[in-house]
């Protein structure tokens, strides 16, 4: 194979990552609608850190 054919393979790889780890967040985020309203405090914190990281990854991803 060429090296533009590995390339362009290579592309299509990191794109379909990028697009997976995309899907991925937006399910996290999702079961952020269903969270129950006497959820402890400590997890409720926990779950906000986790959705803090995952639209910090998404802010960042935007910039590729």
């Amino acid at each position: 194979m060429s090296n533009l054919t590995l390339d362009r393979i290579e592309q299509e790889l990191q794109l379909m990552n990028v697009n997976l780890a995309e899907a991925n967040d937006i399910a996290m985020l999702s079961a952020f609608a269903s969270m129950p309203a006497d959820l402890e405090n400590d997890s409720r914190k926990a779950l906000i850190g986790l959705r803090d990281k995952m639209m910090e990854r998404a802010r960042n991803r935007a910039d590729i």
